[in-house]
């Protein structure tokens, strides 16, 4: 299937940028069928002349042959495709100001959707990079009576959901919020996650250095943080020795 397709576009090509080898080719074939028509008349005791007249009535008449010809190898496509592209081109050198508008126009609206296709992709159509990431789901609670809807659940919900429920292998709470870095120059509030212990092994997280949390330091009020790659980067210039630090 794909060998006949790149045939048939070569022929096309080759229609289209060889337009007078093409066309000879075809004289040159109807010829030789026509030649053969008269023949096989004159074998049939035809006269010579009456033979042409048969074998014109026979195979048809030649421009019309040769249109289906060029129907049939999609040479029309082509050079419709060919011819609209030159007239749009003499209407564009022609009115200049428009032409910038235009291509001013087509370059922002190229960049938007490529913006837009590059955010799409990245939190839409990429997976999560978890384990699992297929069966992760989200939970929220509405109250219909207080007009709230999709908001998260309280601590001790996650808790009752946890232990009685038989519907998922495990549950992670976590809770939007920012903090206040000091002790690197001017404090600086960070935007992070407040996060159940299980944090870890519920997305399969394996950090460069250090570890995640333990599931007994759930018992205690430990001040306890686990740094983006990135923020470590930006703000620690990567500095391994950050693990442990206050």
């Amino acid at each position: 299937m794909e060998w006949k397709m790149l045939s048939d576009l070569l022929i096309r090509l080759r229609a289209l940028f060889q337009r007078n080898a093409v066309e000879n080719e075809l004289d040159d074939e109807l010829r030789f069928h026509f030649d053969r028509q008269v023949e096989k008349f004159v074998q049939s005791g035809l006269p010579l002349q009456e033979a042409r007249r048969r074998a014109r009535l026979t195979i048809g008449g030649s421009d019309q042959i040769k249109e289906e010809c060029r129907e049939a190898r999609g040479m029309y496509v082509l050079e419709t495709l060919v011819q609209d592209i030159r007239y749009g081109l003499r209407m564009l050198r022609k009115s200049p100001g428009f032409t910038v508008v235009a291509v001013l126009t087509l370059a922002l609206g190229i960049g938007a959707n490529t913006a837009i296709f590059n955010v799409v992709h990245a939190t839409l159509l990429q997976p999560l990079p978890t384990r699992h990431a297929s069966r992760l789901v989200v939970i929220w609670v509405n109250n219909l009576g207080h007009g709230w809807s999709r908001i998260g659940p309280t601590g001790q919900d996650y808790l009752d959901w946890k232990e009685q429920s038989k519907s998922f292998d495990d549950m992670f709470l976590f809770e939007h919020g920012t903090g206040t870095v000091t002790g690197l120059g001017e404090p600086e509030q960070v935007a992070g996650l407040r996060v159940t212990t299980n944090f870890g092994d519920f997305f399969g997280v394996q950090p460069v250095l250090g570890r995640t949390f333990r599931l007994e330091e759930a018992e205690g009020r430990h001040n306890l943080v686990i740094l983006g790659y990135g923020y470590w980067r930006r703000s620690f210039d990567s500095d391994p020795s950050v693990v442990g630090r206050a």
